[in-house]
């Protein structure tokens, strides 16, 4: 019986013998973030999102693998309250957060004023691997008309984002204040922007004050508010309007059907026509243009309400 009795305590204490360590091993992909071809000009904030997955296999029995995704401010830098990203003439505001509401930033284990850093937990499956996604979510701030219409782009590699990584027991704390992990990774990605180029036209109709006989001059003044992208060149014009006769004079038109001829001017003085239109750049703001109307004196038609509709034209 002494031989059977050592031969099973031999064999129950090799099965109580520690198995070699399995060292956990992740990576991490960070998809593109693509804020499109907003309009800088809407004066709204684009919202985007992109997603973080880690995939971890080695995770030992009883523990999970804490993943602590820093990103960092980007080739674009940062100018202390965004992230920035670089294009023709200049950058466009952009930041990364941890939650839908973007409220909270997502910020860098390097760098702990661009925010807090999320936690990613992975618990080891039957295989000893898992795996998790999570949501960044991306907002183009508003604001920004005055920038440069064409592509944008901000650069994550390198030494812009650290995952750090390390296995815990089950139950210990989430959060990454302080943690270092036992191995880091660095997964890259990019975020683009391409604001296209566009113009925006207001128009205040140009009403003459009420007259008798027209044996003077009548005048009025309206105006155009003009708003292109930055740098866009722009050509803006009025058309003859509905009731030009063969020679492209404007008249309006009155319900007995007679009319009465008036010209439009771009400044007070009446020596410049829009018969011409203007050419120029826009600025991202506003620009106010003038529109001075004289009835010059002529044969009075019947009494009545006189009108016409001229179509305002931006060309860029």
């Amino acid at each position: 019986m002494k031989p059977l009795l050592l031969a099973l305590l031999a064999a129950f204490a090799l099965l109580m013998m520690p198995g070699t360590a399995q060292a956990q091993t992740c990576s991490a992909t960070v998809s593109s973030i693509d804020f499109g071809s907003p309009s800088l000009l809407s004066g709204g904030s684009v919202d985007v999102t992109g997603t973080v997955t880690v995939t971890c296999t080695g995770i030992p029995l009883l523990s999970v693998v804490k993943i602590c995704p820093g990103i960092g401010a980007g080739s674009g830098g940062t100018d202390g309250s965004a992230r920035l990203m670089t294009g023709p003439a200049g950058s466009l505001g952009f930041q990364l957060y941890q939650d839908a509401a973007r409220s909270i930033a997502w910020g860098s284990l390097d760098n702990p004023s661009l925010g807090s850093v999320p936690p990613i937990i992975i618990s080891n499956l039957l295989n000893g691997a898992g795996s998790a996604t999570r949501s960044i979510y991306a907002r183009l701030f508003d604001g920004q008309a005055t920038a440069v219409p064409g592509a944008y782009r901000a650069s994550f590699v390198g030494n812009a984002t650290l995952f750090s990584y390390g296995a815990e027991l089950l139950g210990t704390s989430t959060n990454c204040t302080g943690f270092a992990g036992s191995a880091s990774i660095r997964p890259t990605f990019e975020v683009t922007a391409a604001p296209a180029k566009g113009c925006t036209v207001a128009a205040t109709d140009l009403t003459f004050p009420p007259t008798g006989v027209l044996s003077r001059v009548v005048t009025a003044q309206s105006g155009i508010s003009l708003t292109c992208t930055n740098q866009t060149p722009y050509a803006l014009r009025l058309d003859a309007g509905r009731n030009a006769d063969a020679s492209g004079t404007r008249r309006m038109r009155g319900a007995s059907g007679g009319f009465i001829t008036y010209g439009l001017f771009r400044d007070a003085a009446l020596s410049s026509s829009w018969d011409s239109g203007v050419q120029a750049s826009g600025t991202g703001l506003v620009q106010a243009l003038a529109v001075h109307g004289r009835v010059p004196a002529q044969a009075t038609p019947a009494p009545g309400v006189y009108t016409d509709t001229v179509v305002v034209t931006v060309t860029y």
